[in-house]
Order: C-alpha cells, then sequence, then structure tokens
C-alpha cells in the first residue's frame, strides 16, 4: 500500500471525518453529563412508592438491585439516581 502524500484529498478527508467523530463524541459526553440527576439516598418506604412495589419486595431483592446502598448494620437507603437509571432501562428490556 502506498503512503498518502500531505495534500492528498483522502488524508483530508480522513482527518475531517476524524476531527467530526471526536466533535460528535464530545457533545454525546456533554449531554450525558449534564442529564446527570443530582442523587440522593431514600428511606424503603420512598423507594417502594416511587418503584410502585412493596416494602417487602423490596428487601427481597435488595441484593439483586444495583441501586441498593447500606449504610451500616440494618440500615438501607437506595440511590435516587441509580432507581431512575434502572427504571429506564427496564422501559427496553
Amino acid at each position: 500500500m502506498s503512503e498518502l502524500k500531505p495534500d492528498s484529498p483522502t488524508l483530508l478527508f480522513a482527518e475531517l471525518l476524524m476531527a467530526a467523530i471526536r466533535q460528535a463524541v464530545r457533545e454525546e459526553l456533554r449531554a450525558a453529563n449534564n442529564s446527570h440527576v443530582p442523587d440522593r439516598l431514600l428511606e424503603i418506604e420512598e423507594a417502594a412508592k416511587l418503584l410502585a412495589v412493596s416494602v417487602d419486595w423490596l428487601y427481597h431483592n435488595r441484593k439483586k438491585l444495583p441501586f441498593t446502598r447500606k449504610i451500616g448494620p440494618k440500615m438501607l437507603r437506595f440511590s435516587y439516581a441509580g432507581m431512575l437509571r434502572w427504571m429506564e432501562a427496564k422501559k427496553f428490556s
């Protein structure tokens, strides 16, 4: 394969394409960071209400749920932002 000359249209196109891809990735990352929901830890009653499940269901499934936080012995809290991400992901599965 021959080397491309610095003034080659193919090389120029490749450089422009790479710049466009970099810009698109930057914009996606910026949008993802701007859509960040402030997190707070919910007590089990609040979490159950938000998820429309029983408190017993939450206790039973706590180890399978990615938004569960154990903050001490016999003390569970639930990440609000984590719950929103989990519910959003469940919409499409």
